[in-house]
C-alpha cells in the first residue's frame, strides 16, 4: 500500500476515542476539586441534575475531541524538507519541523490503543524538553513508513517497498525465562525508590488520622523504648528485600515484555512492552554515547545490560536525560559487541588507563564513615542515650561501607585511545561508559588550590546526552587529555550528530 505522505492527512477515524479518553483525563484532572465540593452540597434528591449535567460535560468532551480530530492534519514537504502539523480548535496551530532538526521518531502504543487497533507517533528533536509533536491515532504501516521517511532523508519507493515487506527474523529476542533473570538481578535501585515513594505515602495517609495515632501513642512509644529485637529486624529486612525482587520482575515484564531487536537498513528496530507497546529505530550517527554494565550475577549468567543515549535537551536536564535513553537488557557479550559494531563499526578497546589518586578513597571515607559515626557517637552520648543500644552496629556498618567505596575507588577509572574515551565505575553494577572524541561538546577541568601541590584535578566531559566525570586524576596527564580531545574535535570532519 503506497502513502502520499506529500499531501494533508488526517488521523485513524478511531482516534476520535483517543482524543475523547485525552480530553476526558485533562477534564477530571481540572474539575476533580470543584466537583467533590458540589457533590458535597447537594443532596439526595438532586441525583438527577448530577446526571444531567454529568451528560452535559461528556457531550462537550465529546464534540471537542471531534473537532480536534476534524482539525489535525500533517504532511511532509519534500522540497522543503519540512514535517507540518495543523493542529487547534480555538487557537489555530501550525508546527513546522526541519527534517535534519529531528533526533528520534517513537511508534507507541497504549492499552486502548492496542484494544482498538492504531498507535501513536511521537517526534523528538534534540534541544527540546518535551515531544516536539505527536499524532495519537495512525495505523502501523502508516507510522512505520512515515517514521522512515522523517529518520532517512535517501527515502524512496524501494525503501517503502523493504519496509512493508520486512519479515527480517529478530537480531535479539528476550525469552520470558530471561527477563526474569534481569529482574532478579538488575534496576534495584529504581524499585527501592519505588516502594520508598509508596511507603512514605502510606505513613502521611496514616499520619492524617491524627486521633488514631494519639490512642495508639502510648503503645508506639512504648514500642520505640523496647526497641527492635535482632529476629524481628532480620525478618524486617528479609521482607523488604523479597518486596524488592518481586517489584523489580513486575517492573521489568511490564517494560521489557516481548522485547526484540531487528537489524535494518543501517539501523536496528527495538519494541517492547507490556500494556505500553514502544518502537523505536535507532540510528548509529544518533547515538551520543553508550554504556554496558554488569554485575556479578549476571556475570555467572552471562547477561549485560546496554544503555544507549542519544541527543535530547540541555546537559543540565540529567531527569529528562534518563527518559529518552533506550536500554536493551539481558543480551550476552557476542551480542553486545555486534550491537557495538553497528554503532561504532568496530567494538571500542581500552586504551591508556588512567587511575585516581588515593585521595578519592580517603574524601569517601570521611564523608560516608567518619562524619556519620562521629554523629551517631555524639548523639548516643549526650542526646540520645536510647542509641547506645544499637553501638554495636557501628562496627557492621564501618565494614559494609567502606567495602562499598572501594569497590567504587577501584572501579573509578578512564580508558583513552585515539577513537574512543572510556569511563569505568560503579560499586555494585560496573558501567562501561563510551564516547567518541567528535562528539564531545565543552570540556571543564578544573583543580581546586588544595590539590595544587598534589597535582590533582577533576575532568568533566560535555556531551549531548549527559555528562562524564573523572575525579582526582593527574592534572598533568588531564590537560594533556584535554588538548589532544579539543584538537580531534576541530580537526574532525564527523558531525556530531
Amino acid at each position: 500500500m503506497n502513502h502520499d505522505f506529500s499531501r494533508p492527512q488526517k488521523q485513524s477515524a478511531l482516534g476520535i476515542i483517543i482524543l475523547f479518553g485525552d480530553t476526558l483525563q485533562k477534564a477530571v484532572r481540572a474539575l476533580v476539586l470543584p466537583s467533590i465540593f458540589i457533590l458535597i452540597k447537594l443532596r439526595g434528591t438532586d441525583i438527577v441534575y448530577i446526571l444531567l449535567g454529568l451528560f452535559v460535560v461528556l457531550l462537550v468532551l465529546a464534540i471537542f475531541a471531534y473537532l480536534r480530530y476534524q482539525n489535525f492534519s500533517f504532511f511532509l514537504d519534500d522540497a522543503k524538507q519540512e514535517f507540518v502539523i495543523n493542529e487547534g480548535v480555538l487557537n489555530k496551530t501550525n508546527l513546522t519541523i526541519q527534517l535534519n532538526k529531528i533526533q528520534n521518531v517513537n511508534i507507541k502504543q497504549s492499552f486502548i490503543q492496542q484494544l482498538i487497533g492504531i498507535y501513536s507517533l511521537e517526534i523528538d528533536t534534540a534541544g527540546s524538553e518535551k515531544k516536539e509533536a505527536s499524532i495519537k491515532a495512525i495505523d502501523h504501516a502508516a507510522a512505520t513508513l512515515l517514521k522512515q521517511k522523517l529518520l532517512s532523508r535517501e527515502y524512496n519507493a524501494k525503501t517503502e517497498q523493504e519496509i512493508s515487506q520486512n519479515d527480517a527474523p529478530p537480531f535479539l529476542k528476550l525469552s520470558n525465562a530471561t527477563l526474569l533473570k534481569v529482574g532478579i538481578t538488575s534496576n534495584y535501585g529504581a524499585s527501592i525508590l519505588l516502594l520508598t515513594g509508596f511507603v512514605f505515602a502510606i505513613f502521611q495517609m496514616l499520619n492524617d488520622y491524627n486521633k488514631a495515632y494519639e490512642d495508639d501513642a502510648d503503645k508506639i512509644n512504648f514500642a520505640f523504648e523496647k526497641g527492635m529485637g535482632l529476629f524481628s529486624l532480620c525478618v524486617f529486612v528479609a521482607v523488604i528485600l523479597i518486596v524488592i525482587v518481586i517489584t523489580n520482575i513486575v517492573r521489568t515484564f511490564v517494560r521489557y515484555f516481548n522485547f526484540e531487536i531487528i537489524r535494518q537498513k543501517n539501523a536496528l528496530a527495538i519494541s517492547s512492552g507490556l500494556f505500553t507497546k514502544n518502537n523505536t529505530l535507532l540510528k548509529p550517527n544518533k547515538v551520543q554515547l553508550s554504556a554496558y554494565s554488569q554485575n556479578y550475577f549476571q556475570k555467572k549468567f552471562d547477561m549485560i545490560n546496554m544503555k544507549i543515549k542519544q541527543a535530547s535537551q540541555d546537559s543540565h536536564q540529567e531527569k529528562e536525560h534518563k527518559k529518552s535513553h533506550l536500554e536493551i537488557p539481558g543480551c550476552n557479550a557476542e551480542e553486545r559487541g555486534e550491537i557495538l559494531k553497528m554503532i561504532y563499526d568496530r567494538v571500542p578497546t581500552q586504551g591508556m588507563e588512567y587511575v585516581p589518586n588515593y585521595r578519592f578513597l580517603f574524601l569517601q571515607v570521611m564523608v560516608y564513615i567518619v562524619g556519620p559515626v562521629a554523629i551517631f557517637l555524639t548523639l548516643s552520648l549526650f542526646a540520645i542515650p536510647l542509641l547506645k543500644a544499637y553501638l554495636v552496629l557501628i562496627i557492621p556498618y564501618v565494614i559494609v561501607v567502606f567495602t562499598l567505596l572501594y569497590f567504587e575507588f577501584r572501579h573509578h577509572r578512564l580508558f583513552v585511545d585515539q577513537d574512543f574515551i572510556i569511563k569505568k565505575r560503579g560499586v555494585w553494577d560496573v558501567e562501561y561508559e563510551i564516547i567518541e572524541p567528535h562528539k564531545i561538546q565543552a570540556i571543564t577541568a578544573k583543580q581546586y588550590f588544595w590539590h595544587k601541590k598534589a597535582g590533582i584535578g577533576h575532568l568533566v566531559l560535555h556531551t549531548a546526552a549527559g555528562k562524564l566525570y573523572f575525579s582526582y586524576g593527574n592534572y598533568a596527564d588531564i590537560l594533556e587529555m584535554v588538548n589532544y580531545w579539543m584538537y580531534k574535535v576541530e580537526s574532525s570532519g564527523k558531525d556530531w550528530i
